[in-house]
């Protein structure tokens, strides 16, 4: 892993993903790239630098926002850890994405929430749309991580062929954490096998990962997301893994059990969407 993306908005959120991620680039020899986005819905990159010039309020935000950003990383112990920082205007999630594909980027650590955030609402927004489009995974968090967090991971999936592909975007971050990875098979009313075929979805997905420290678990609970987040909290997991439907062609935003489980537990989640 080489690049370790961060949308920083100034939040105590955005603050405890900055942290988790400078943990995560010294486990991995990473570096960070740091982006604060001034919001707004004008086309700005497409504008002339006349019709720049006539908003003021833009580009006095930018200014700010590249001393308040040069201060925040003055203001943390890097460790060494490379950091540069950006500032982009425009549409923020649409930015960060742009800003994650620019840099080729292996991760995305993102607060849960932002700015505004009050304990009713669900998950940001901003979040909500990084997990429908990035194209890398996607760590979102709601409290700094240490390093024991990132030694111990649950998986929890169907176990099906189609989320292979985002469990193997997953294993490079594995690999450099040294996760112990649990895979998990939630069995709920609605949707019951028995635990012998359960294992054996999981044995036939462990298949070729025998480079990871894999345990299998087979858990039943009234609801899928519930019991993520109890057998997590049970077992001391540090976070958890779950490959995300591909909802980016969808017209409408569907709540996933990725935003559910992210709202329901203060764990970090590690997502990565389906093809």
């Amino acid at each position: 892993m080489k690049r370790i993306i961060v949308p920083i908005d100034f939040s105590s959120y955005s603050n405890n993903a900055f942290l988790s991620a400078l943990k995560i680039a010294q486990k991995s020899n990473s570096s960070i790239t740091l982006v604060n986005v001034v919001s707004t819905e004008l086309e700005w990159k497409n504008l002339s630098k006349e019709k720049k010039s006539q908003n003021p309020e833009i580009l006095d935000m930018e200014a700010e926002a590249k001393d308040k950003l040069k201060a925040f990383i003055m203001d943390h112990d890097l460790n060494a850890v490379p950091v540069e920082a950006v500032v982009e205007i425009g549409v923020p999630h649409q930015e960060i994405i742009e800003t994650a594909n620019k840099h080729a980027a292996d991760l995305i650590v993102i607060g849960a929430y932002g700015i505004g955030h009050t304990n009713e609402k669900f998950v940001g927004s901003n979040l909500q749309k990084v997990l429908r489009n990035a194209n890398c995974p996607v760590l979102a968090v709601k409290k700094a991580m240490n390093g024991n967090d990132l030694r111990k991971m649950t998986f929890a999936s169907r176990f099906n062929e189609d989320s292979r592909p985002a469990f193997m975007k997953m294993k490079p971050l594995l690999k450099d954490f040294q996760t112990s990875v649990h895979f998990l098979y939630v069995n709920t009313p609605s949707d019951f096998i028995n635990s012998n075929e359960a294992e054996s979805k999981m044995d036939k997905y462990a298949k070729g990962l025998e480079d990871l420290v894999i345990h299998k678990h087979v858990y039943s609970h009234q609801e899928a997301e519930n019991g993520i987040v109890e057998f997590a909290k049970k077992n001391k997991i540090g976070f958890i893994g779950i490959a995300s439907n591909n909802r980016k062609l969808k017209s409408t935003y569907q709540i996933g059990t990725t935003d559910t489980v992210l709202f329901k537990s203060d764990i970090p989640v590690l997502s990565v969407k389906m093809e």
